[in-house]
């Protein structure tokens, strides 16, 4: 896993500055041919939006899924990532992160503080979670405070002026490319079907920059009359190697005609990106010692090469 990660993250520059194109001129944010199965989906989805076996986020994720998650689950299970071996790898990442030429101060020095121990200070073993209920729900066992005020906490040290705290997140891919709900309840064969489709990116932003940098995706759909129901707006972060940011897209028309003999066609949009499921790790230090902490969790990952948030797929069963 250590090698993993460190391949990941040294792979690409923290810059989050290039507007490339999310596809090739052949291959738009609504491909034109229609899939009848979710493997045809995922195919095209691999080879648009590849996804990391493992990724980093610097700073407390905001793609961060308030859903229960067990420590004993990541430990075993599908996912079978220690709580010891996620520090190692959070370490790396910052590291990585901070000896990057294109990471900005003061991101470069909160970076530090996660693999630098604090000069003074015992050193303790590290701490796993047993288990996380929600970013409000968890409590640091020595100071009591939650994740927000862990990982955001204003920092009014004159010496470190922007600084952040020491968090971050790593993980291991455990699903790919979620549906964000789909356009009305489907049409039976032999019709036509219309849709104006759009996707917002909103809330992107960072007191220290390239530190915990995400935001919310609001995919509509409608059929040009009404908005139909679909799933609400998600929440997403940047891997701490991500080098293009997300844009909000146009509103389009996308017509499409189930074919005869299918039972249903329909648009089906899904996010370009993946929940990775691991730890949030944090050193956290009382007036005689310090320890690193892992928390179990899952966070929402943008792809690295894509700047679309959502790819919508006409589909047919």
């Amino acid at each position: 896993m250590t090698i993993a990660v460190a391949t990941t993250l040294l792979a690409g520059a923290s810059v989050l500055s290039s507007q490339a194109p999310a596809f090739a001129d052949d291959t738009p944010p609504t491909p034109p041919n229609i899939y009848e199965s979710d493997d045809q989906v995922m195919a095209d989805l691999t080879k648009w939006s590849p996804l990391q076996d493992s990724e980093s986020v610097m700073g407390l994720p905001t793609g961060l899924d308030d859903k229960q998650v067990n420590l004993s689950d990541v430990q075993g299970g599908k996912v079978n990532y220690s709580p010891d071996q996620a520090v190692k790898d959070a370490q790396a990442a910052a590291k990585a992160f901070a000896d990057d030429p294109n990471t900005k101060e003061p991101a470069r020095e909160s970076a530090k503080r996660l693999f630098q121990p604090i000069s003074g200070l015992k050193e303790s073993p590290n701490y796993a979670a047993p288990v996380f209920t929600g970013k409000a729900g968890y409590t640091d066992e020595w100071t009591h405070e939650n994740l927000d005020q862990l990982c955001n906490r204003p920092n009014h040290d004159a010496s470190r002026v922007g600084q952040k705290p020491p968090c971050a997140f790593v993980g291991k891919l455990t699903d790919k490319y979620p549906v964000r709900g789909s356009a009305g309840d489907g049409l039976a064969g032999g019709g036509k079907l219309t849709y104006k489709i759009s996707s917002s990116v909103a809330d992107e932003k960072s007191e220290t920059e390239g530190w915990s940098v995400g935001g919310k995706i609001t995919p509509k759909v409608s059929d040009g009359k009404n908005e139909l129901p679909g799933e609400v707006s998600f929440t997403y972060s940047y891997s701490s190697t991500s080098t293009k940011k997300l844009q909000s897209t146009l509103e389009t028309d996308v017509e499409m005609t189930v074919p005869d003999g299918k039972k249903k066609g329909w648009l089906e949009p899904r996010g370009n990106g993946g929940y990775y499921t691991g730890y949030i790790v944090y050193r956290q230090n009382n007036d005689s010692e310090q320890r690193m902490v892992a928390v179990p969790a899952s966070v929402y990952v943008q792809a690295h090469d894509t700047t679309s948030p959502i790819t919508w797929f006409k589909r047919v069963i």
